[in-house]
């Protein structure tokens, strides 16, 4: 999978779709080595997707920290059916101004996970490993 930037892209975020103290379900998390403020190894965040959801709907929100490209997007995706958390994610990821050469929406756990290291791969970040978290 790639991801490319579109900084022309207008951006969506909304808080709405944080929903830490009620619905917070997964976190994938693209961590790569860097080095801090007093010049030590360090681990950082460059690509950070929540998923949030209830019993009928999914909410997302991304953030990108790249050396060049700091961004962040939100989404949201209802009904039954298919995988809405990918759905929601999909939205997001399109959100904060990145296209996929693949459609992750409704597709499942693992389109979510190869999407965040596609986009920390765009950010310059090669191999860095995904970290998915389930509440």
């Amino acid at each position: 999978m790639k991801a490319t930037y579109n900084k022309n892209a207008k951006t969506k975020f909304s808080s709405f779709h944080r929903k830490e103290n009620k619905c917070y379900f997964d976190s994938y998390t693209a961590l790569a080595a860097c080095t801090n403020y007093e010049g030590k190894p360090d681990l950082k965040a460059v690509v950070e997707l929540r998923i949030y959801g209830t019993g009928n709907s999914s909410s997302a929100a991304i953030w990108l920290h790249g050396e060049d490209i700091h961004t962040s997007g939100t989404g949201a995706a209802g009904g039954y059916g298919y995988h809405r958390p990918s759905a929601a994610a999909s939205e997001a990821i399109r959100n904060a101004g990145i296209e996929l050469d693949q459609n992750i929406s409704g597709v499942g756990d693992s389109a979510i996970e190869s999407a965040v290291k596609a986009i920390a791969e765009m950010l310059g970040y090669i191999d860095c490993p995904v970290f998915h978290a389930h509440q």
